[in-house]
């Protein structure tokens, strides 16, 4: 009899959602990070740009609390965007001790172009489905993780208020 090792067995796609999710994501980090060669902080700035682009609130602490980094971490990132001209820090009126966040006017065209590559990205690691399960596929993503739709918007700028209110100390409205 032989003694060799059977080779492993393909994981089970119904028991092993975890393993789907992780080919899936460390595929996306991989040809994300090399679509964003260039960017000073890779996807990590993708995502600040992308997050002061979208929300109301600029605030270093308020981007820090939103987007889950340290905030030693984000005055790295946000100190090489700026170097490279792609944000604008600003003094808060209210609160000089506080920092706004600003794409500048290279900073918006760079994050155009990123962002397309971003979504070329998407679209070649999502190629194996169609467009229609494509889409339901983001769809079910988006829900499944508890993120954002359309129809949440209010819910979400809610929440954006409320982060700004907590973190530049502010009781009334903004």
């Amino acid at each position: 009899m032989s003694s060799s090792p059977k080779p492993a067995a393909a994981p089970s796609l119904r028991a092993n959602l975890g393993w789907a999710l992780a080919t899936l994501l460390r595929a996306y980090q991989k040809q994300v990070e090399e679509a964003l060669a260039g960017l000073p902080g890779g996807a990590r700035a993708f995502l600040v740009m992308s997050l002061v682009e979208r929300e109301t609130c600029h605030s270093q602490i308020a981007i820090a609390a939103r987007l889950g980094l340290d905030k030693t971490t984000l005055t790295y990132l946000i100190d090489g965007l700026e170097k490279d001209g792609l944000v604008k820090r600003s003094p808060d009126p209210q609160d000089r001790r506080s920092r706004h966040i600003n794409l500048t006017a290279k900073g918006q065209k760079a994050l155009s172009r990123f962002a397309n590559a971003v979504d070329e990205v998407e679209q070649h690691l999502l190629s194996r489905l169609g467009a229609s399960e494509a889409a339901q596929f983001r769809h079910l993503l988006v829900t499944a993780a508890g993120l954002e739709h359309p129809s949440d918007a209010s819910a979400d700028e809610e929440d954006d208020v409320h982060i700004c209110k907590v973190t530049l100390g502010a009781n009334e409205t903004l």
